[in-house]
């Protein structure tokens, strides 16, 4: 059985069997990624994942440090965890060489990478790679198509709009089918998900529009005569919880909510205006002109914190979860931002998980 779907049906299986008895662990995350935070602190929050029973951790990169050397590293200290890519951007590595290292981490670990691709954006793609940031749809449908070709070890024909490939395959005795996720948020590329991918990352949308966005993911699986079970819903929630200190773990999932919404361009504000917060997305980056960060968290609503995010003492944050698996989630994602959360208010809430 290809590892993608294996790992489908554990992280689907582990959310209705938490569901269903409740004491395996508190909230129904199968997974978790992290903000910036020093190389040796990463490293210690997989172990500290690992040793909590979480699934999968994923470790993403933006204009700082590059994330493959960390992966590495991960799964080196790291025994059981699948470690995935969130995300590698599709514009400045080729297809050949997400594969190429895909294949070489999967080889290391036993088979324990997962590979996380999305267009990112244009601010990042065009201003710091210097990169025209042109047809996002069309190069994540060759790029997955080319990655999960490569693993499997074919010799690589490809007559694509994009790329042109002709007689190579991966030269390495073994070959992984790692599962392919993808970070899709528009209505046409979540159903370009459905069709091609093993994995939808959806993150900002609430869980009261979930079930909504899910409808293109699923016509995208009719499309390309697949199930649902060969597409696994997971969302990146932002996540922080304290027992002691609520109210500051609430503030760290609102200052992310703000710094996406506020300083990341159209995209993420047109996520959350798409379900249901257009008014609070418009509050929001107009609060960011006037103060920025300041500014931007002080237009977050309770509710935003509530429905994006998981925030707050475990049981509220486990309640969220709940929503999100109730609206379609199979292995949701605490995404920490550890941009805003001590390193206290993470090792806590990893511990939670």
């Amino acid at each position: 059985m290809p590892r993608g779907s294996a790992s489908r049906t554990v992280g689907s299986c582990t959310a209705s069997f938490i569901r269903s008895i409740g004491v395996v662990r508190a909230m129904l995350a199968t997974g978790v990624t992290f903000g910036s935070s020093s190389k040796e602190a990463l490293l210690e929050y997989a172990q500290l994942a690992e040793e909590s029973g979480l699934e999968s951790v994923w470790i993403g990169e933006s204009w700082g440090r590059s994330s493959v050397p960390v992966l590495t590293q991960m799964l080196e200290r790291t025994e059981s965890i699948d470690v995935g890519a969130g995300i590698f951007n599709i514009y400045t590595r080729t297809p050949a060489l997400v594969a190429m290292t895909a294949n070489t981490l999967a080889d290391l670990s036993d088979g324990r990478f997962r590979v996380g691709l999305g267009a990112s954006g244009p601010a990042v793609i065009e201003n710091f790679h210097g990169v025209e940031f042109e047809t996002p749809l069309r190069r994540t449908r060759e790029y997955i198509e080319i990655v999960r070709a490569y693993l499997r070890g074919d010799r690589v024909d490809y007559d694509g709009e994009i790329f042109d490939l002709s007689g190579f395959r991966l030269d390495m005795e073994d070959h992984h089918e790692s599962p392919i996720y993808v970070a899709s948020m528009g209505e046409t590329n979540r159903q370009l998900t459905g069709e091609f991918a093993d994995g939808w990352m959806p993150l900002l949308i609430p869980s009261s529009g979930l079930e909504e966005a899910l409808e293109a993911v699923e016509r995208g699986v009719d499309r390309g005569d697949r199930s649902m079970d060969d597409c696994d819903v997971m969302p990146w929630i932002p996540t922080c919880v304290s027992e002691n200190d609520p109210e500051a773990a609430r503030d760290v999932v609102r200052a992310k909510i703000a710094f996406y919404v506020g300083a990341m361009g159209d995209y993420y504000a047109n996520v959350v205006s798409e379900f249901g917060f257009e008014a609070q997305a418009e509050t929001i980056r107009q609060g960011w002109k006037e103060d920025t960060q300041s500014g931007a968290e002080a237009a977050v609503t309770d509710e935003m914190v509530e429905t994006i995010g998981a925030g707050g003492t475990p049981a509220e944050a486990a309640e969220s979860f709940e929503r999100f698996v109730d609206s379609g989630a199979d292995s949701p994602v605490a995404s920490i931002p550890t941009r805003w959360a001590s390193d206290e208010l993470t090792r806590e809430t990893i511990r939670h998980l």
